[in-house]
């Protein structure tokens, strides 16, 4: 009776720690540098899409110091296609469910997301607006 009961903790021990496939695996976003100011082409399911960082408000907690909150990055960014544009601002915090933005350009629904946002602010050293640059990509909804 013993071993019954020690090899059933055993056996529900081992499926406890069997680990379990995600069974819709989310295709990974390649993600495209958009430097401050410049116009880059973003590929979409159907057409590209030519995205500019307008914006960077960074409060975002420097990498040396200690802080109570991570603070965030406010960006602005201008989505054109070959006819119109749409402003798109959101909040980056480097959680990767917020760090979405959900537009309409012609029509057309879209999700931004936004990867990284660098250079991470350092204590004593403020970066240059020119300096940023943003990891984006786009998806067509």
């Amino acid at each position: 009776m013993k071993r019954t009961i020690l090899f059933a903790l055993i056996w529900v021990a081992a499926m406890a720690c069997d680990k379990k496939e995600d069974a819709n695996p989310q295709p990974e976003l390649n993600s495209i540098s958009v430097p401050y100011r410049q116009m880059t082409s973003i590929p979409t399911s159907g057409s590209d899409l030519k995205v500019q960082l307008k914006e960077v408000n960074d409060s975002r907690c420097p990498i040396n110091a200690d802080c109570i909150s991570a603070g965030s990055a406010k960006l602005t960014l201008t989505v054109s296609d070959a006819s119109n544009q749409v402003d798109v601002s959101m909040d980056f915090k480097g959680e990767p469910k917020s760090n979405t933005q959900a537009f309409t350009l012609s029509g057309v629904n879209y999700v931004l997301s936004v990867s990284e946002v660098l250079p991470y602010p350092e204590l004593f050293k403020t970066p240059k607006l020119e300096d940023y640059k943003i990891g984006v990509s786009i998806e067509r909804k």
